[in-house]
């Protein structure tokens, strides 16, 4: 026989024997298959339900940033309202405060110091 010839001839073997071997333990295989896929079903289903209640998680945030904005809003025009020159000027009058003529300055020639009772 040729080298040629029996290289061909390894070869046939050799594809024989693997296909020999598939076709006795197909069942394995089959079973083995069928178990990567249920894992990769329940892996798959698993990533989506985490990913769908981060979505949910997301959006309760967002509606309560939401809320959180449109109260210090508020807060900050009842602010600007309370510190108006006519709410200023409307609290002096109901404390009875005067308006004062000028600053009296006292001047003395020697330093005051503090006593301690």
């Amino acid at each position: 026989m040729t080298p040629h010839a029996q290289s061909f001839t390894t070869q046939q073997v050799n594809t024989r024997s693997v296909r020999d071997f598939f076709a006795a333990k197909v069942g394995w295989l089959n079973v083995v298959t069928l178990g990567v896929l249920f894992v990769l079903c329940l892996s798959y289903i698993f990533y989506v339900n985490s990913v769908i209640s981060q979505g949910y998680k997301m959006r309760e945030l967002e509606t309560r940033i939401n809320n959180l904005t449109l109260s210090n809003q508020e807060i900050e025009l009842d602010s600007r309202k309370a510190q108006s020159l006519k709410n200023v000027e409307r609290s002096v009058k109901m404390l009875g405060l005067v308006k004062a003529d000028g600053p009296v300055y006292v001047k003395s020639t020697e330093p005051s110091y503090a006593l301690a009772d």
